[in-house]
């Protein structure tokens, strides 16, 4: 036979059973459990889950071994001749064997025949066997291998299960640390308390990662220290991403309502723009075509904003949008919106056909003191008579009645 001993030192294989934490005697009740009825059901006096390494066989759970461990030679182990050939191994008599009779336990007459099966994860490493054993000469049957085929199955699949459940735990608990410390660095906490929380991370975290989670761990380590290196570069980010539409890079619904509250504080107009077609575009293009429409709208849009001082741009979600001109009169926020309308005039490849994109614009001036939520409701009012008299164009909202004056029967 030759030597087990290259198989069973493969650091990848050592490295996938020392996933799995298991140790000997650990008292395991569902192993427990399948090594006593594997005893049983093969009316054998020993039954072993035994991961073997370098010399050295673990016993996380046993029946009639008695020990959690046993130093064996590779050449002399049963189980590491399991590892190295990948499919079961019986011996009749192991006193007769030309390499078996010297391993210790066949010596002392607590082993004579031997019957076991390879232990293989769902990665493909034989981690050991699970075997059964006899004191005296006797030939394991057909039936015998059987239950040895569907009991080292059960193994396997509850080692699977629990290191799935272990996995997702750890990353779980990754997940939590790392939102306190980005929490703390997005507070402004004294760099002092971040890396404490890091620190503190790492002591969780490390005892219980294997060698991919180590790697995971170290990587995320190193993006917390930088950020907390550079907070306030970070802070600004995150900032900047909490206001931004993501798809366009205007400001989100959100910000716009704030911005807009403020921008309109002095009174000036409100533009609400909704594409046309949009929907013709998504249908037949699907939504990553959609996607490209917008964005280019966005960008003129944030060009042509670019002449009113003060203007703030936004996407409300879908295909709306809105604008705030500051202080403009009537006749500047009406010429201004004309010019959009031609600049937002598009023509997009769908298929073999070409479908024309524009936007329809409504248009609600405001005067001093006027909320921005009304103003943008007029205007969502106004852009629907754009929709009505034909798309691709601007439609006046009429005048606002001045907000000092009375109004008579």
């Amino acid at each position: 036979m030759q030597s087990p001993r290259p198989a069973v030192a493969d650091p990848d294989r050592l490295a996938a059973i020392a996933s799995y934490r298991l140790g000997g005697h650990a008292g395991d009740a569902d192993l427990d459990a399948v090594v006593a009825y594997t005893a049983r059901a093969l009316h054998a006096p020993i039954a072993v889950i035994d991961l073997v390494g370098p010399d050295l066989q673990c016993f996380p759970a046993e029946i009639g071994v008695g020990v959690p461990s046993s130093n064996v030679p590779d050449e002399l182990s049963f189980c590491a001749h399991v590892v190295a050939m990948r499919e079961p191994l019986e011996v009749t008599d192991a006193l007769a064997h030309p390499v078996f009779a010297e391993n210790p336990a066949v010596a002392a007459g607590a082993i004579r025949s031997y019957l076991g099966v390879p232990l293989i994860d769902e990665d493909g490493f034989v981690l050991g066997s699970l075997e059964v054993s006899d004191d005296d000469v006797r030939s394991f049957s057909g039936d015998d291998l059987d239950v040895l085929q569907i009991q080292v199955h059960l193994v396997r699949s509850v080692l699977s299960l629990r290191r799935q459940v272990a996995a997702h735990r750890w990353d779980a608990r990754l997940l939590v640390s790392q939102g306190r410390v980005l929490e703390a660095v997005a507070t402004g906490a004294p760099l002092d308390e971040v890396l404490d929380l890091l620190s503190t991370a790492v002591r969780d975290l490390a005892p219980d990662a294997d060698a991919e989670q180590e790697g995971v761990l170290a990587e995320v380590v190193d993006r917390l220290t930088t950020v907390a290196t550079d907070a306030d570069r970070w802070r600004r980010a995150l900032t900047r991403v909490a206001r931004q539409d993501p798809l366009t890079g205007l400001a989100n619904r959100a910000h716009l309502l704030d911005a807009g509250r403020a921008a309109l504080t002095g009174g000036g107009a409100v533009l609400f723009i909704d594409v046309d077609h949009f929907k013709e575009v998504n249908d037949r293009g699907g939504h990553a075509v959609g996607d490209q429409v917008l964005v280019r709208l966005a960008e003129r849009l944030r060009t042509h904003l670019e002449e009113v001082p003060g203007a703030v741009v936004g996407r409300l979600g879908g295909d709306e949008f809105a604008a705030v001109l500051p202080g403009v009169d009537h006749g500047t926020a009406t010429t201004f919106g004309q010019r959009l309308v031609l600049a937002l005039v598009d023509r997009v490849a769908v298929g073999r056909r070409h479908v024309r994109v524009s936007a329809s614009i409504g248009l609600a001036m405001a005067e001093p003191g006027t909320p921005f939520e009304e103003a943008l409701q007029e205007a969502d009012q106004a852009m629907y008579g754009a929709k009505a008299g034909g798309r691709g164009r601007l439609h006046g909202a009429p005048l606002p009645v001045p907000r000092s004056a009375s109004v008579g029967p």
